[in-house]
């Protein structure tokens, strides 16, 4: 197992509430790997296209014997 350090920016759909979101940072994430810690840096909002930008920094766990991650050199 590795630890990978990734910084994320998400889409933010406006009609994603508030209490759902942790579930579909989460959901993201997975898609990467196990996440150990993750932070919300930033939020930014664009009206124009109905979304906000979320910047999330995250610590992945990597398992080796399933080739995840972001960097396939690393596993």
């Amino acid at each position: 197992m590795n630890l990978e350090f990734i910084e994320l920016d998400l889409d933010w759909p406006f009609e994603l509430s508030l209490f759902d979101l942790k579930n579909y940072i989460l959901s993201k994430l997975f898609e990467y790997g196990e996440p150990l810690r993750w932070a919300i840096t930033s939020v930014t909002n664009h009206p124009e296209k109905n979304i906000q930008i979320i910047s999330v920094e995250v610590v992945l766990i990597i398992n080796q014997d399933k080739g995840r991650g972001i960097n396939p050199e690393l596993n």
